[in-house]
């Protein structure tokens, strides 16, 4: 599960999305997510980075995410990683799957000008105990993340 808050009730959201890269694709990924083009309307699609094959040529590697230009936000919202509200009119492209091997970035942006990302791959879900959620890269508590994003406020 997904779950998005921001700093005021209300506010509207943007650049919602969700990315995934190799270790491979690397550092261009993770550079253009932190500067929050992480599922804004006008990042372009995912690259089709992939692997070399024995003749030189790539090999195309999958990808799996989504993105919406915006949304309305009452205080936090909680939805399937792969199936955000339907009133957000996500565009996905690739597997809508957590794939091993990718690190996946969800970001958002609110009218505040507080943005959000969270990076994690499917292990570091995979690891999680009841009652923790993943966020400021490790495992917390909910009662932990709720102060942290007071903090971030």
């Amino acid at each position: 599960m997904a779950e998005l808050w921001s700093c005021e009730g209300g506010e509207t959201l943007s650049g919602i999305g969700l990315q995934s890269w190799t270790p491979e694709e690397g550092e261009a990924a993770i550079e253009e997510a932190s500067l929050g083009s992480v599922g804004s309307p006008s990042a372009s699609q995912p690259a089709q980075a992939g692997t070399d094959n024995q003749d030189g040529s790539q090999q195309p590697q999958e990808d799996s995410g989504w993105e919406t230009g915006g949304a309305k936000n009452r205080g936090g919202v909680v939805f399937p990683l792969f199936s955000p509200p339907s009133e957000w009119r996500a565009r996905t492209y690739g597997r809508q799957a957590l794939l091993p091997g990718r690190t996946y970035a969800l970001g958002f942006h609110a009218s505040s000008s507080y943005m959000a990302h969270v990076y994690f791959t499917a292990d570091d879900l995979a690891s999680l105990k009841p009652g923790q959620v993943w966020a400021d890269g490790r495992a917390m508590s909910t009662n932990d993340f709720a102060e942290l994003v007071d903090d971030k406020c």
